[in-house]
């Protein structure tokens, strides 16, 4: 990769493209070996990682990946077995869209309820 950087961590950065001079996101993702997957940051204006919404970033990719492994994400009648969840099922699963992806890439890719605090 010859774009120049703008800000480098440890398993993700952030890159500027020399032709459109826009900010690009790099990241390694834990599920996959090898290949990095590379998408526009929302928000759009982020210029710094800690600006990056991960979970609307990634969303694309996590819902790309989920439908290679079970087809198309079709909701079904049922309820999401997760507790008081009452989202609906996705496909062949038992879960709805928000926990595959919690469970597949974590829970903060996931638009979920913040966990209660005690």
């Amino acid at each position: 990769m010859q774009w120049p950087v703008v800000e480098l961590a440890e398993w993700e950065e952030l890159r500027r493209c020399p032709v459109c001079d826009r900010v690009w996101l790099a990241i390694w993702p834990e599920d996959i070996a090898g290949g990095m997957v590379f998408c526009r940051p929302k928000p759009d204006d982020a210029r710094r990682l800690r600006d990056v919404d991960r979970a609307a970033t990634m969303r694309g990719y996590c819902l790309a990946r989920l439908e290679e492994h079970f087809g198309p994400l079709d909701e079904r009648k049922a309820s999401c077995r997760k507790v008081a969840c009452d989202r609906k099922r996705i496909g062949p699963t038992n879960y709805c869209v928000e926990h595959l992806i919690a469970e597949r890439f974590g829970r903060h890719l996931a638009k979920l309820d913040p966990a209660p605090q005690p």
